[in-house]
């Protein structure tokens, strides 16, 4: 970088006003960034991720029971292979720890299980295979597993999608297609499921379960009175208690349900209609896997009884019907990951069991190949393993219960599951094909209508060179060979069909793909280069030669209008969606603005030209780019910020500054590359962690040791306040923070007894649940109360601020986090530290100071040390890398946005403390309030572009969830900085600095 890219201010430049003294001129800019970066954040998902859902899919196809086709479509009867199908659904629960066998139980054969278990003993896995004595394993599910070891039923894995959460699991079990990513936020509220499912095409559906998933498809349901749902209060949903009696209380309800009908004769005529459905989400295991992980003991406990339930399910349903007509389907919406959570694409979280027995389910069969791989291969299951997709499980229920597939189903029948004749199979295949391609001919159809240049899926229109038959010509091929017996012919033919129909409607849900990407990126390139354009005016080059000779260009922005409509033309006559005129508007403004006044970019390339070698300019361009990309990478490896923290702790110091300096402040220099040694190692510690109360108390002792520090510098007054003594304050700072020192003390003997009865699995005890959240809330009211005081000077209200959130963070940590933030509190002060004893002697002029590379350098340690408050206890591109059992100390009943408001306070506070001392760099080194900001969110755009040409919908869940959060995180950057300058300026106003 040049040693100096600005020219001094003229004598005759007038005097900012008071908006700009106090903004920088940058209000505005601020609300631009803010609608930017809102904006552009939801483009990946009009690009990569748009809703699958196809309205207008009026056909609806099952396994027609006539083949001729004279009667209307309306009365053509369906076929089955069973008159009713059963659902259960283990929500949480890991395919691995349901089939696998253990030599030694995770579970106490003496503990017994809550009732109707007790006193049951854990039965030993099915016989050996030569029919000899019993294996001398255990197994959690004897009942599913001697239903496998029977050869009664067909098993695999179930492969689910990111995100892994409850929603769009059950959405695709029971939708048979895969919602865009954004509906996990619709998770954890009553949001119909506005889109074709199996129980919309029952007959009836009866559900059982949880409150978070039953009302979603029954109020989504085309005629809500056809699907009935029980689901109990959420105040059952407790995590410090046994979770197990959330399933048991859906077998009762069935039972009732059943047990009803005997003296209600409408209900006995619906209950014995073909085509019913009944659902039964057991949400223990979840819950349960969420408080003790799922190695624990109570996991596989919970499995047990998951396990009670099918059988106790199978027998009532044996009982009641006595035909031995009902199809049985045990899976998962989403696994669990071993710390105990779910969300992202971690195999464990991906791969779910799947059982299905009864009626139409094939047999055991002989086969040489038994489907096993390193996963599976030490389960000893008997039968071949067949793997499925989560959406399969759809049109594998709608097949067997003689249902219509769900309209939007993107799932393929897995026939090695059914027990049909070959023509029974040739035809649910042909059924299969038959739904996707009338949902490929509405998206075909309406691009053709609406594009104004439309290019067909070329493989699937008729084209000899190519060797590619249409739709209509590809149906009667398959019919043709029905008809004449051909089976197998007809079923691989449809199944191909099946294939290059998923593909079409690919093709079509990226169809404007390229000039989308485009624009993006030209909104991201036009605003790093607004942003450059701004800061050059404004702080670089206020009264610069160029800017008084500079004339306006009249004809930039009109092109910026053409360039606008032309492509609004386009978006209408397309019914695009709103958005996509707001990502053309912005690099249309972007860029006119640019052009029509670029003097900025001519003065700085005539500076560089003057000032600044080749090799320089060069050089410190590397420098930063190598910086940016560094962090780039940390996203996939934390601890790659390791590495970034230790070259700041010492490339800083020897190449940045004097000889003299060096001697001077050997001290403070030698504790600034300790603590940035320190602070390095956290990004190195893993992030799977147990709960530690021995570390959580070390991060305690810390916070004490630094606030007696605190309390002696303090004395010393080593920061006076320009023209203050500081005495006024002085005494009501020290009283804060000894509250503050009292609150922690309390805040770990409160921790450490809660943390140890929730081990004990004695529950929350009220008085620790009480005191947890006094601590939690007096320690901020001291800060409040303490109030901005003026004239203080600004360490007194940096170290009550900081220790404020002591004891907040030590309630809320599983292990080393409170370390963390005490390392990371002592880093930022000294860094502060360093860079006022760098200015210390050198003039500085009223008002604003025009910006160098200096400030660059600065605004990218803020980025940097923003980037470790995000990495330095956990990835936070992760879901999974939050833990729950903390916020057990403070909620242990189910409760969604409270849990992640805590858990979202505790990830924001290092923050505050990082927006607090950029805040009183930006006021001592007399920079415009805003200017660091603004650099710092300019080179975080450049991480989001990269991010953004990185998300993908391909490859592995777990590569397709990171790249999304990665994305979404820098893309926020610009937003998170605005609120970061707000947030330091609120907390230092009326303060000296």
């Amino acid at each position: 970088m040049p040693p100096k890219l600005a020219v001094e201010a003229s004598a005759s430049a007038s005097p900012p006003s008071r908006s700009s003294t106090r903004f920088g001129g940058s209000a505005g800019l601020l609300l631009l960034s803010i609608a930017f970066h809102l904006v552009y954040l939801g483009s990946i998902f009009d690009i990569y991720f748009k809703s699958p859902v196809t309205k207008g899919v009026g056909e609806r196809y099952g396994v027609d029971a006539l083949s001729s086709g004279t009667r209307a479509a309306s009365e053509v009867q369906k076929e089955g292979l069973a008159k009713r199908v059963v659902l259960i659904v283990g929500d949480g629960l890991r395919a691995d720890k349901l089939f696998q066998t253990y030599p030694s139980p995770p579970f106490a054969f003496s503990d017994p299980l809550p009732s109707p278990l007790a006193g049951q003993p854990h039965a030993l896995a099915s016989a050996s295979q030569d029919g000899g004595e019993q294996d001398q394993t255990t197994t959690p599910a004897p009942f599913i597993r001697g239903l496998i070891q029977s050869g009664k039923a067909e098993w695999g894995v179930s492969h689910t999608r990111v995100p892994t959460e409850s929603r769009p699991g059950h959405v695709a079990l029971i939708g048979g297609m895969y919602e865009d990513v954004s509906a996990v936020t619709r998770g954890w509220t009553t949001n119909p499921v506005a889109f074709d499912s199996v129980f919309n095409q029952s007959s009836h559906t009866y559900s059982f379960g949880s409150p978070d998933i039953l009302p979603m498809f029954q109020q989504g349901a085309s005629d809500p009175h056809r699907v009935d749902a029980w689901s109990y209060g959420e105040e059952y949903e407790d995590f410090s208690a046994d979770a197990v009696h959330l399933d048991l209380w859906c077998l009762e309800q069935l039972k009732v349900l059943l047990d009803n009908s005997t003296r209600d004769a409408e209900l006995k005529k619906q209950l014995n209609g073909e085509g019913t459905v009944f659902f039964l989400h057991l949400l223990g295991l979840d819950t349960t896997g969420h408080s003790y992980r799922p190695h624990g003991a109570e996991y596989h406990r919970n499995i047990r009884v998951v396990d009670h339930v099918v059988e106790e399910t199978v027998r009532l349903m044996d009982e009641f019907y006595g035909d031995e007509e009902t199809a049985y389907v045990f899976t998962a919406d989403h696994g669990m990951s071993s710390k105990g959570n779910h969300g992202d694409g971690a195999p464990e979280n991906t791969r779910t069991p799947l059982v299905v027995w009864g009626k139409g389910v094939g047999g055991k069969r002989d086969e040489a190949e038994k489907g096993h791989d390193e996963y599976s291969e030490g389960w000893g299951l008997e039968g071949v393993r067949r793997d499925v997709e989560q959406a399969d499980v759809a049109v594998l229920m709608s097949i067997l219960g003689g249902l219509n597939i769900p309209a939007n189903s993107a799932g393929r029948v897995p026939l090695d599951y059914l027990d049909g004749s070959p023509s029974f199979k040739a035809r649910a295949a042909l059924a299969n094909a038959n739904q996707i391609l009338a949902e490929f001919t509405v998206k075909s159809d309406f691009k053709r209508d609406h594009a104004l240049s439309f290019s067909p899926f070329p493989e699937l229109v008729n084209s000899h060179a190519a060797g590619t038959h249409s739709v209509a010509s590809r149906k009667a091929a398959i019919k043709a060979m029905i008809d004449a017996e051909l089976y197998e012919e007809a079923q691989n033919m449809s199944m191909e069909l099946v294939k290059i129909g998923l593909r079409g409607l690919r093709y079509f849900q990226t169809y404007d793909w390229l000039i989308l990407r485009t624009i993006v990126t030209l909104g991201y390139l036009g605003f790093i280069l607004y942003n450059t354009s701004f800061l050059l005016r404004r702080h670089v080059y206020p009264s610069a030669p160029l800017r008084r000779q500079s004339t306006p260009n009249v004809i930039a922005p009109l092109l910026g209008v053409f360039a606008f409509t032309l492509l609004s033309t386009k978006f209408m006559i397309e019914q695009a969606p709103p958005s996509y005129y707001l990502y053309a508007l912005f690099p249309a403004f972007f860029f006119s603005s640019i052009l029509s006044d670029p003097w900025p970019f001519l003065q700085l390339g005539r500076d560089l030209k003057a000032y600044a070698s080749v090799v320089k300019v060069v050089g410190g361009l590397a420098i930063v780019l190598s910086a940016l990309q560094t962090m780039v990478w940390g996203y996939s490896l934390r601890e790659v910020f390791a590495v970034l923290l230790v070259g700041m702790g010492i490339v800083w110091p020897t190449v940045g500054m004097e000889s003299g300096f060096l001697r001077r402040e050997k001290m403070l220099i030698g504790a600034w590359g300790t603590s940035c040694a320190v602070l390095a190692v956290f990004p190195l510690l893993p992030v799977e962690k147990g709960e530690s109360i021995a570390v959580i108390m070390a991060g305690g002792a810390s916070f004490l040791a630094l606030a007696w520090y605190a309390l002696r510098l303090l004395g010393k007054n080593d920061f006076p306040a320009p023209g203050q003594t500081g005495l006024s304050t002085l005494a009501k700072a020290r009283l804060a923070i000894l509250a503050e020192i009292i609150l922690t003390i309390a805040c770990m003997v409160v921790t450490a007894s809660s943390a140890r009865s929730l081990q004990l699995k004695q529950g929350l005890p009220l008085v620790n649940q009480v005191s947890g959240w006094l601590i939690l809330v007096l320690s901020l009211a001291v800060a409040v109360i303490h109030g901005r005081p003026r004239a203080q000077p600004f360490f007194e209200r940096l170290l009550v601020l900081l220790f404020a959130f002591a004891p907040a963070f030590i309630i809320l940590s599983l292990s080393y986090e409170a370390l963390f933030f005490a390392t990371l509190c002592t880093t930022l002060i000294i860094w502060m530290m360093l860079e006022l004893k760098l200015v210390e002697g050198k003039s500085a002029g009223e008002g604003t100071t025009q910006l160098n590379a200096e400030h660059a350098r600065i605004a990218l340690f803020f980025l940097a040390f923003l980037h470790v408050c995000f990495f330095g206890v956990g990835n936070v591109a992760s879901i999974s890398s939050f833990y729950l059992e903390p916020v057990y100390r403070l909620i242990p009943v189910f409760a969604p946005f409270p849990m992640a408001a805590l858990l979202l306070f505790k990830l924001l506070t290092p923050f505050v403390a990082l927006s607090a001392v950029t805040s009183v760099l930006n006021h001592r080194l007399h920079l415009p309030l805003f200017s660091l900001f603004i650099i710092a969110s300019t080179l975080s755009d450049y991480l989001a572009l990269n991010f953004f040409f990185l998300v993908t919908d391909e490859g592995s869940w777990l590569e397709i969830g990171s790249t999304i959060t990665n994305y979404a995180i820098c893309s926020l950057l610009g937003i998170f900085n605005t609120v970061l300058y707000l947030g330091g300026e609120a907390v230092l106003a009326y303060c000296q600095v």
